[in-house]
């Protein structure tokens, strides 16, 4: 038999789809900076969003409330920044140039001698550190400048507050512009799911904030009470890493502890059960404080979101990894909550009788099947 050929017709409106998804793509990989200036607007915008929400609902015009809130948090920003800069550098730069003299310490403990008994390991380290301190003002010069080219740009920064602003001041009228292209059964299902998304996002990320100026603060504390050197410089080491969520504070008590250790056992054990006590009250006692049911992700979920964003958008990612999978968690189980309901209803019906009967499974007002159980009230 004479094979057939077979003709495949892709049509003009195909390829124009195909032309116009790979020009979208490519301007996003050409135009990724301003498409991250954008991205980093609208979390700012959506995490006062409910600020000012409350405050509209109390009569305030929303413009005039949003102008309020950027000047309070730029205001605040500016006096953190005039108070800590100083100091915080120094003691930075004092604490950068000690570390040779912590690792000699270190060295002169039993305990460690055991576990650096590798060949070459303590060599290494040392030759490592003293480099560190002798080319410490020259790579931060540098640091600093690359970052003033990249990131302290007076255009980019009045760009991006502006941006942030005026989304923060149109974000109904903008919600309300891209609901007008939906049918009003899909605004009505979708718009709360909207608004607890923004929520979602901005409780997280100013709950974060809160409880990373708590670990700060206690660590700061803590290394002063015990005579720690450089306490601001821990306290702001282990507020920053705070904000890593599940991670970060494991990682600040290493690193608290391990400074510890240079000033005596005693003082490290005491920072060890102050870390472990307090790591304990913050999961327990002060996240659901501050988050309540706000974001309601299991501890697998939260390291998992941490890992991908980290990889794609490295320590700003970790920080906001946990907001966004609130906003994609609560948009999947909207999405998702017709075919469950209809899953469920097959699982609990129908149900056959000891006579051998069939009863159907009960229909609730909405058409959706429940359970017996659920019928019965239980």
């Amino acid at each position: 038999m004479k094979p057939q050929r077979v003709e495949i017709v892709i049509g003009v409106k195909t390829l124009m789809t195909v032309f116009v998804f790979g020009l979208l793509v490519v301007l996003a990989i050409l135009s990724l900076g301003t498409l991250l200036s954008i991205f980093l607007a609208a979390v700012i915008a959506l995490g006062l969003d409910p600020i000012v929400a409350r405050m509209v609902k109390r009569g305030w015009n929303r413009g005039r409330a949003s102008l309020v809130v950027f000047a309070a948090l730029f205001a605040s920003v500016l006096v953190l920044i005039l108070v800590t800069a100083g100091p915080v550098w120094d003691e930075i730069k004092e604490f950068i140039q000690a570390l040779p003299g912590y690792w000699q310490d270190l060295q002169e403990s039993d305990w460690f001698n055991d576990l650096s008994s590798t060949a070459g390991f303590d060599e290494k380290v040392q030759s490592w550190l003293a480099d560190l301190a002798r080319g410490f003002p020259e790579a931060a010069s540098t640091l600093l400048g690359a970052a003033g080219g990249v990131f302290g740009s007076i255009l980019s920064m009045v760009t991006l507050t502006f941006l942030a602003l005026f989304l923060l001041m149109e974000r109904p009228m903008i919600t309300s512009w891209l609901f007008g292209f939906a049918p009003p059964e899909a605004e009505q299902r979708w718009s709360p799911v909207v608004e607890e998304s923004i929520r979602a996002v901005s409780s997280s990320l100013l709950g974060n904030i809160a409880i990373s100026l708590v670990a700060g603060t206690i660590a700061g504390l803590s290394a002063y009470i015990l005579g720690l050197p450089f306490p601001i410089v821990l306290a702001v080491i282990a507020g920053l890493l705070d904000l890593i969520p599940q991670v970060g504070a494991t990682v600040a008590s290493v690193i608290l502890v391990a400074v510890a250790l240079t000033v005596g056992t005693t003082e490290a054990v005491i920072m060890l059960i102050i870390q472990l006590i307090y790591q304990q009250v913050e999961n327990y006692i002060v996240y659901p404080i501050v988050y309540k049911k706000a974001v309601e992700l299991s501890a697998f979920t939260t390291i998992v979101a941490v890992l991908v964003a980290s990889a794609l958008l490295g320590i700003v990612g970790a920080i906001l990894a946990v907001p966004f999978a609130a906003v994609i968690k609560t948009v999947i189980r909207e999405a998702t909550a017709p075919r469950r309901a209809r899953m469920a209803a097959l699982r609990d019906g129908p149900s056959v009788t000891q006579a051998g009967d069939v009863v159907d499974a009960p229909v609730a007002k909405d058409g959706v099947g429940v359970g017996p159980g659920l019928a019965r009230g239980a």
